[in-house]
């Protein structure tokens, strides 16, 4: 491995499945310095690089590209990973000027609210105050230069939850209303779209810069994917239904995603599962099967909004793998059945 201190660096974090925040974490640094390090825009100081060589499982001298010993076996445990070989999906902040302003904004709000909510005594916290404000300056932000009837909604919708939390709304708006409101005004959303569509029509979802879904003239492509690599796997469908057998020799992590659609993922395909194997498993708008085979069980870490978690089945009473699924699901359904 003839090459730059930096690259040896990644190519070490990455064999041991660690993010730079993570390693930063263990070495009791930045991950602005992690960063730097492999870029070679800066160095380990000489009290880190021991202890950055002993969590790789090489000598110093090795990590210096002095020698060209193999590495030895290393071993890192965590209870709570994100491997970096595992896809996520990512949403970039816009930095231009409207951004700019609706990031303030919402701070600037958000701090006024919780300074009033501790003079005045107010019964609302940090999140239901984040969340409702968030939402409504996403709206309003939304409106221009283009209308959207969608974007309307979430301006009423986080204006009306942020005063019902105040104890201020003029009315009560069941939850029976809630989603059939936000569904006509989606709706209406997709029918102004739909009046002003171009001839050739044409949408695309993407997934960290790969199309996972293509339609273009009325003709479909690539509506799902399923990557499996080393001891991971990344599936993810939109806007379909699809089913996936994993056959990876030792499972150790994996995400699943679906929107729109139906996911069916069977773990039974897998030679091995790691014990406290986590899976991050994202449903929106849709429903995900995940099929886990009985000599394991599962621990869910669920977060949930207009939809549920199930579990079917029960896992063997001498199951000895747990494995970590880590849920989140919005208006749609995960299952977790034993097989």
């Amino acid at each position: 491995m003839d090459q730059t201190l930096g690259k040896r660096i990644v190519y070490h974090r990455k064999r041991l499945g660690l993010t730079q925040d993570k390693l930063a974490e263990r070495l009791g640094v930045t991950a602005q310095a992690v960063s730097k390090w492999e870029n070679d825009q800066a160095c380990p100081d000489i009290s880190t690089l021991p202890r950055l060589a002993a969590l790789f499982g090489v000598t110093t001298d090795e990590l210096l590209g002095i020698t060209d010993a193999p590495a030895r076996e290393a071993e890192v445990v965590e209870e709570d990973e994100r491997s970096d070989s595992a896809p996520t999906f990512e949403m970039r902040w816009d930095s231009g000027r409207k951004s700019a302003l609706g990031f303030a904004l919402w701070v600037l709000i958000t701090g006024s609210i919780l300074l009033a909510s501790s003079a005045f005594g107010w019964d609302i916290g940090l999140w239901d105050t984040l969340w409702t404000t968030g939402l409504a300056l996403f709206g309003v932000f939304g409106l221009f230069p283009n209308f959207s009837f969608f974007r309307l909604g979430c301006a009423l919708f986080g204006t009306y939850f942020l005063l019902d939390k105040l104890d201020a709304a003029p009315f009560q708006l069941g939850k029976e209303l809630i989603l059939p409101a936000l569904l006509v005004l989606f709706g209406l959303s997709l029918l102004v779209d739909a009046l002003k569509k171009p001839k050739k029509p044409s949408f695309t979802v993407s997934h960290r810069g790969k199309r996972i879904y293509t339609n273009r003239d009325g003709k479909d492509k690539l509506k799902s994917h399923c990557h499996m690599d080393g001891e991971n796997f990344d599936c993810a469908c939109s806007f379909g239904e699809d089913r996936r057998l994993i056959t990876l020799p030792r499972l150790s992590s994996g995400e699943a995603s679906v929107s729109f659609g139906e996911l069916t993922v069977d773990l039974s395909g897998c030679g091995q599962i790691a014990d406290h194997c986590r899976i991050y498993a994202r449903c929106a708008f849709g429903e995900m099967k995940i099929l886990v085979p009985s000599h394991c069980r599962v621990e869910p870490d669920a977060s949930t909004a207009f939809a549920s978690i199930e579990m079917e089945g029960h896992p063997a009473p001498d199951a000895d793998t747990i494995i970590d699924l880590d849920c989140s699901a919005n208006f749609g359904e995960i299952c977790i059945r034993y097989i």
